[in-house]
């Protein structure tokens, strides 16, 4: 859907489409700290990207194409070198993981279970916020962050219609048909989201309102750090991981770090929301029937979902025994071959005259993601081969920091700043060369600070700018920006502790 643009806007995208160019340019001639010619024009590029991706001056997807031109032409690397990254097999499990995920949407599976898990925990204030964090966190942990908040802020909308007085009107249950524009985090969501330009004052006065929209955007993000395919900058220090160190980082081995550092953090971050916001619920008749509602109101499992339950099954089981069941039988398996045969199967296994997904739906797939993630691939490769990785190890090795424990704490707080504001994948990708070589330059586990950059990129909590999911729940209506940031400083803080220890402690042991 497209949207104007403000004058701001045009001008950040204007001053970024001269200043990428030329950054590159003043870089390249000037030739700085004394770099090799390699490692100039790495950085030139490097820089000319960045700036493009930070201010949007051109599609971000566009920009990750940069390096197919930039590094060839400058001498870095042939094209061949430039554009193997973006078949990087860690992009083809991503592009499985999409696929599945789009199944799982299209026969409304994910909306049966987040139900499923919100009405375990029942109707009070406190429990229905940690049910909605529980719920949409289990979610983006198979399919993306944005689709899960989509999915995830009509019912949350629905349930505070419910459970506070609005005009003393009952909204209606949520219909998935009732979704609209599912790719734009501004659109109206049926009936159960105010329109964008409904004066807020209409809205409930609710903490509970507040404290539940909040729970739905940081749930998201927090469960999209448990496995592999959760969140983008995963399967970057996955393929950086492989393609630089020779470490496999499998769904089992990913989840072992990855489930742990997200049950702590949800209940971590439901403590503070609870305690910032303390969410309370009018005790009124008949407020125990919402979510029983919607739940009647989906019916019995269809075949369809069934069969995309059973497809998907079986996928995360393969992926789960593959290291000790799977691999010892056929050696040549990996996590990216299971993804693509379970994205096969939703085109193969039938549903009466149809197929459990047909390619019509694959225009709701994220291609931009694949080729950002490429492109973070080649800049990482470009940073190696030039040797600008062991320069900016060196520069940073330079102010005395030698102590991993310390190093992890400035690598987790400066990269969950810059993700506030910019991609969590560019992010990640500029950041996985430059801890590696960190890592090296001083001594320490080099994986331990990549694993700490990759899962702060995934934790920005501060602004509706910084996720979609923070959009997506902005645009409720529920929030104000404040409020956003009062409780995500927080988050950010605890945020910092968590990855840090975990990283410090876990990711040794599990990943050696």
């Amino acid at each position: 859907m497209a949207r104007d643009l403000s004058p701001r806007q045009l001008s950040r995208q204007t001053l970024g489409l001269i200043l990428g160019p030329l950054c590159f340019l003043v870089v390249l001639g000037v030739a700085p700290f004394g770099l090799a010619p390699d490692a100039t024009a790495v950085l030139a590029g490097t820089l000319w990207i960045v700036v493009w991706w930070v201010t949007e001056a051109i599609p971000i997807p566009v920009t990750s194409l940069l390096p197919i031109a930039l590094f060839p032409l400058t001498g870095v690397m042939t094209v061949g070198d430039s554009t193997t990254p973006y078949a990087d097999p860690i992009v083809f499990l991503l592009l499985g993981g999409f696929l599945l995920a789009l199944a799982v949407e299209r026969w409304n599976l994910h909306h049966r279970l987040s139900l499923l898990v919100i009405d375990t925990v029942g109707i009070s204030g406190r429990r229905l916020v940690l049910g909605f964090m529980t719920a949409t966190g289990f979610l983006s942990m198979w399919i993306s962050n944005t689709a899960t908040a989509m999915l995830m802020v009509p019912i949350g909308a629905a349930v505070i219609a419910e459970l506070t007085t609005i005009a003393g009107e009952r909204r209606p249950v949520l219909d998935h048909d009732d979704l609209t524009e599912p790719n734009d985090p501004t659109a109206v969501i049926g009936d159960l989201v105010h329109p964008i330009d409904t004066d807020p004052d209409d809205l409930p006065n609710t903490t509970f309102g507040t404290a539940l929209m909040l729970a739905i955007a940081y749930g998201a993000s927090i469960g999209g750090a448990a496995t592999l395919i959760g969140s983008p900058p995963n399967a970057v220090l996955a393929g950086v991981a492989e393609s630089s160190l020779g470490v496999e980082i499998g769904f089992l081995e990913w989840m072992l770090v990855g489930v742990p550092v997200a049950v702590v953090f949800t209940l971590l971050a439901w403590a503070i929301i609870v305690v910032v916001l303390e969410p309370t619920i009018e005790d009124r008749p008949g407020r125990d029937s919402v979510i029983a509602d919607q739940r009647r109101a989906l019916g019995p499992m269809t075949t369809g979902e069934k069969r995309v339950l059973a497809v998907f099954g079986l996928v995360v089981a393969a992926w789960i025994a593959r290291p000790f069941v799977l691999q010892p039988l056929v050696p040549a398996i990996s996590d990216a071959v299971i993804a693509v045969v379970g994205a096969v199967l939703m085109f193969v296994v039938p549903v009466r005259d149809e197929r459990l997904l047909d390619w019509t739906y694959t225009s709701r797939l994220p291609w931009g993601v694949l080729l950002l993630l490429g492109a973070g691939f080649s800049i990482a490769s470009a940073f190696q081969t030039s040797g600008l990785d062991g320069v900016v190890a060196d520069a940073i090795t330079g102010l005395g920091i030698t102590e991993l424990g310390v190093m992890v704490v400035l690598v987790t707080t400066v990269v969950m700043v810059l993700t506030n504001v910019t991609s969590n994948t560019a992010t990640a990708s500029l950041f996985m060369p430059i801890t590696l070589g960190i890592g090296l330059a001083i001594g320490v586990a080099p994986l331990t600070l990549m694993a700490a950059a990759a899962f702060a990129a995934t934790f920005a909590f501060m602004l509706p700018v910084a996720t979609a999911p923070n959009a997506i729940v902005f645009g409720s209506g529920y929030l104000t920006i404040p409020v956003m940031v009062r409780v995500g400083a927080w988050l950010s803080l605890a945020g910092i502790v968590v990855i840090s220890l975990a990283m410090i402690f876990l990711v040794p042991v599990v990943w050696g």
